[in-house]
């Protein structure tokens, strides 16, 4: 068995998926598989890292300009342009790797890398032929490209991915925190697009897709019904809740009834819990592991996880 993860936003360490990864391995111990298990995690995080760097540069340089052409607003400076940390924070987080990737010569490049790495994986275990992907945030999209996109130039490096997937069985795939339905509506995906790569690479059983939603992961969205009349026989598919508080604070908030404020204190930590050494990731890996052992009627018996 094989194990490719692709990372999404606000990855800058390339052990990432290590919590998760153990955890995995401690549910197929637990659900009796003997067989080996073998894990990657992609890393295309430190590529273009200047591009934020200088957006945030740009913006400094701004402020600092209106600055010191109004002194008289000495006191008030910070008020003047507020947030300042937290927008920095969100263009080198979040929307900052969002708009690398929109950009086609630059994610042709993140897609390159993640071929890169996925040939390596492959070559270290050669014989073995089933493959699984894992992929959060921004990866399901990436993933979703490489699998399934038909917009990209011929030379582009997807092309070359699926030709190696015709070489190995395509068994599962799993998103977490996936923003894929809001960019249905934004690019018009074709998720039927699913059928003819199916008919292309070699399977031993349907596919089985599992889509993860953290229930405070404002990135996160249910797939059913907009992937449902557009799939085949070929693939099993299902959404996934993990009804948990992100965090104290924000259980706290809930309980007073500020749920604003926390909405916004617990999406980050939710949008990024599903590799979390805590109930959120136990929950998760547990889910990941039903799916890369085929245990469908675990999965169908129930799609929201009970709280605790």
């Amino acid at each position: 068995m094989l194990v490719f993860f692709i990372h999404g936003v606000n990855t800058t360490n390339s052990n990432y998926a290590n919590v998760l990864t153990q955890k995995i391995k401690q549910e197929l111990h637990n659900n009796d598989y003997v067989n080996s298990a073998n894990f990657y995690s992609s890393f295309w995080g430190n590529l273009f890292n200047n591009k934020k760097e200088q957006t945030v540069s740009y913006i400094e340089e701004d402020f600092k300009l209106a600055c010191t052409k109004h002194q008289e607003y000495e006191w008030l400076h910070d008020d003047i342009y507020r947030y300042r940390e937290r927008r920095s924070q969100f263009i080198n987080n979040f929307l900052g790797d969002f708009l690398i990737y929109q950009n086609p010569e630059r994610g042709k490049e993140i897609r390159r890398s993640i071929l890169e790495d996925f040939n390596r994986f492959k070559k270290d275990h050669s014989t073995e032929t089933e493959i699984h992907f894992i992929a959060h945030s921004l990866g399901s999209i990436i993933l979703w490209d490489i699998l399934f996109a038909n917009t990209f130039s011929k030379d582009d490096p997807a092309f070359l991915f699926r030709e190696q997937l015709k070489h190995l069985d395509l068994a599962s795939i799993t998103t977490l925190g996936s923003p894929l339905l809001f960019l249905k509506q934004m690019w018009d995906i074709d998720f039927s697009l699913i059928n003819l790569l199916l008919n292309e690479v070699n399977r031993k059983n349907i596919l089985r897709w599992i889509n993860v939603i953290h229930s405070s992961d404002l990135a996160a969205y249910p797939l059913n019904a907009a992937i449902k009349d557009e799939i085949g026989s070929k693939i099993f598919f299902c959404d996934q809740y993990v009804w948990q508080d992100a965090n104290g604070t924000e259980k706290a908030l809930n309980t007073i009834g500020k749920s604003d404020l926390a909405m916004v204190v617990g999406a980050e930590d939710a949008h990024s819990s599903y590799f979390y050494d805590n109930l959120d990731g136990a929950i998760t890996s547990r889910l990941i592991a039903y799916n890369l052992l085929g245990k469908t009627e675990n999965l169908k018996k129930r799609c929201i996880t009970p709280r605790l």
